[in-house]
């Protein structure tokens, strides 16, 4: 049966759609930046510099800001409000301490109550304020712990299963409810736990073998993404838990996982930790699986200016999975970029072209 030329020529715009995908790469300007996480709604992205300073970046204006006050700063929100520490006497990298704090747009660095230990970081932070990361002693004295603070309890240790080892959390939902990061095993390898309303539970896969630690949420804590997982059948990659079914799926080549998106369906990082042989940056897609960051980029239409190698890695993305942050190296050495992903035009989403 011959199909009618309307049929045909939907059939051809349908199958065609992603030559319509385009989207843009910005090269950070600021040397010698790592930027990790990216808020929910894409708007926001921190990081750190090399000389110990925090770092926003704000997409709707493009605009690139230090914060001094701040010598590490690791989640944001989606109101800008960026967790990290600040430092006293120069901060732990110059033989001071870091103390745990947030600092939201337009203000100066509010420290963390009530410290559990001389120190602490703020790893993420929720919608709500509420704050969660590793509070730790001076020269890691003591087990470091896990801990999440708010302001009417100021910082309390999250339970874990292994309480004589240490524990950090890493990531929390938006809405607060879901935290997920690591607790050593006896033997001190790193394996994950997810909180739900600050109950534990280790993560296993359906072989009951404990996976590496947990680097990346979704913004409301239904999937949870980390590194370092072999099965029983030695197969390597990194993960991706679904905490409503507690059902888990590999990653293939992606070795460390940082971010997913709400739907679960699009996951970022990179191959491993170690130059040699050199790592690389990769995105893996439900029915697609793993390709390299440059593959998909020249898929979805964006360029990558010359004199960029992206070996870094891929750090974060929004809910959305338009919004992605990530490191390499740039014309200015050690250098950060967004790469934001067009939605899709008129004529992909329906067929048609609009009037």
């Amino acid at each position: 049966m011959r199909a009618c030329p309307l049929y045909a020529a939907v059939f051809l715009v349908l199958a065609s759609g992603f030559a319509h995908a385009s989207g843009t790469f910005t090269a950070l300007q600021t040397a010698g930046l790592t930027l990790g996480k990216v808020s929910a709604n894409g708007e926001y992205a921190v990081g750190s510099t090399f000389g110990g300073q925090g770092f926003r970046w704000t997409t709707s204006t493009a605009t690139e800001e230090i914060l001094p006050g701040l010598d590490t700063a690791l989640g944001v929100n989606n109101d800008g409000t960026v967790s990290g520490a600040v430092p006293e006497n120069g901060g732990v990298n110059n033989g001071g301490r870091d103390l745990g704090a947030f600092q939201p747009v337009g203000a100066d660095p509010v420290q963390l109550t009530s410290p559990l230990q001389t120190n602490s970081n703020g790893y993420d932070v929720a919608d709500d304020g509420t704050v969660v990361g590793l509070s730790f002693g001076d020269n890691f004295v003591g087990p470091a712990v896990a801990f999440v603070w708010t302001e009417a309890e100021g910082m309390t240790a999250l339970p874990v299963n292994r309480p004589d080892t240490y524990s950090r959390a890493n990531v929390i939902s938006a809405d607060g409810h879901v935290i997920a990061g690591w607790n050593d095993q006896e033997d001190g390898f790193r394996t994950a736990v997810v909180w739900k309303d600050r109950v534990p539970t280790d993560v296993v896969d359906r072989d009951n073998l404990a996976v590496g630690e947990a680097d990346g949420i979704s913004v409301d804590g239904t999937f949870v993404v980390g590194s370092s997982y072999t099965d029983i059948s030695g197969n390597s990659g990194s993960w991706r838990w679904n905490s409503n079914s507690n059902t888990m799926i590999m990653i293939p080549v992606m070795t460390f996982a940082f971010g997913v998106s709400a739907n679960g369906n699009t996951v970022v990082g990179n191959t491993g930790f170690f130059d040699d042989p050199p790592r690389a940056a990769v995105i893996w897609r439900k029915d697609v699986g793993s390709m390299m960051l440059a593959d998909y980029l020249a898929e979805v239409g964006v360029t990558v200016p010359d004199g960029w190698d992206l070996s870094g890695g891929l750090t974060g993305i929004s809910a959305d999975g338009r919004t992605i942050v990530g490191w390499g190296t740039g014309p200015l050495g050690a250098q950060s970029y967004v790469i934001t992903i067009d939605p899709p035009d008129a004529l992909f989403a329906n067929g048609f072209d609009t009037p």
